[in-house]
């Protein structure tokens, strides 16, 4: 073994050390190049108009397909997995309350995921003179696609990240490095096999083929990304969800079979965020809603968005008690395109106990 070969085995077993000590569930390293078939995939699914109105998606979509072309000089590529699974009876919803995904449910995972790539990024940085950047769903880095290149699993048909003794219950980061690191293997296996659990379930047919996902059906878009009205059409699709989906992932065989709770206790779950009442967030003002949720995922989808929300749910639910509500909100509140999705709830309700 040459003195370079060894100085890249030490730094990659080193990293993977530190990786455990920092709470990561999985490691792998890959060599950096282009990702032509993920690149491809991308390009196509662009082309398609599947990304919706994530319109940033666009335009970074030659520089992730390379990270050479994110980090000048880079050579590998660092994949980490994290497992957010909080144990099957927290992933239950408290009885009455609207549905919110399971990794949102307690802080936000860019904050607690990106100090800890950050952390490590600046020790292999320092330890090996090169240049490294961290990212965590924050930059133009193709993550699933790194983390099977990089051996820790596959892309399921659900477009999740899929393995063996997790599920795809992860939250992903990267780090790229111009230092030399070994790689940890060949790329995974792919094991979905012939299992359709996920397109199949999927209540609004987003997986429109496998592991593609058109936004413009997908639940989590309309509830999280999309800024808005939310067409009519894609109000009753939405059924329960206040924030996010996780449907393809709780049919998954994998996750019925591998799904553990995490040991993460710097994800900080909180019982409040186990589903919401949507009543609730529609009486919220926006210095009350950013007091009980700054620092959680809600953030994303903004105060204006989540009581959007709460009254597509409201609307989908029939429940005649939340007409009082509902119709003070349709009348009287500020905002046009809330009061416009309390109406729609209204009229929604008041079918519903004609029929």
């Amino acid at each position: 073994m040459s003195a370079d070969e060894a100085s890249a085995q030490r730094l990659a077993g080193e990293l993977a050390s530190r990786a455990r000590d920092e709470g990561f569930d999985a490691f792998g390293i890959a060599a950096a190049e282009r990702l032509d078939r993920d690149a491809a995939a991308l390009a196509a699914w662009l082309a398609g108009d599947r990304h919706a109105g994530m319109a940033w998606l666009a335009r970074d979509a030659v520089r992730r397909g390379d990270p050479r072309l994110v980090l000048p000089g880079c050579r590998s590529v660092v994949a980490l997995a994290l497992n957010y699974h909080p144990g099957d009876e927290e992933a239950r919803e408290r009885p009455g309350r609207a549905k919110v995904a399971l990794y949102a449910r307690g802080r936000d995972y860019h904050r607690v995921i990106g100090a800890k790539v950050r952390r490590l990024a600046s020790w292999l940085e320092e330890a090996s003179g090169h240049p490294a950047r961290a990212f965590v769903d924050t930059g133009p880095v193709l993550e699933r696609g790194w983390a099977e290149r990089a051996g820790i699993g596959w892309i399921g048909k659900n477009g999740c990240l899929l393995t063996r003794d997790r599920g795809s219950w992860l939250l992903l980061g990267e780090i790229l490095s111009a230092a030399t690191l070994e790689p940890c293997s060949a790329p995974h296996e792919e094991f979905c096999g012939s299992c359709t659990a996920c397109l199949e379930a999927c209540p609004t047919g987003a997986i429109v083929e496998p592991a593609s996902i058109d936004s413009n059906r997908c639940i989590s878009y309309w509830t999280i990304e999309h800024r808005g009205s939310i067409p009519v059409e894609r109000r009753a699709g939405l059924g329960e969800w206040i924030f996010g989906c996780d449907v393809c992932q709780d049919v998954c065989p994998w996750n019925h079979k591998a799904a553990r709770p995490t040991s993460a206790a710097t994800l900080g779950r909180r019982e409040d965020l186990r589903g919401l009442d949507p009543l609730t967030i529609l009486g919220l003002d926006e210095a009350e809603f950013r007091r009980r949720y700054s620092g959680t995922a809600l953030m994303r989808a903004r105060w204006d968005g989540m009581r959007r929300n709460a009254c597509v749910v409201l609307g989908n639910r029939r429940d005649r008690s939340a007409l009082g509500a509902l119709e003070e909100v349709a009348a009287s509140d500020p905002d046009p395109m809330v009061r416009a999705h309390a109406a729609w709830a209204v009229e929604r309700i008041q079918e519903g106990a004609a029929s």
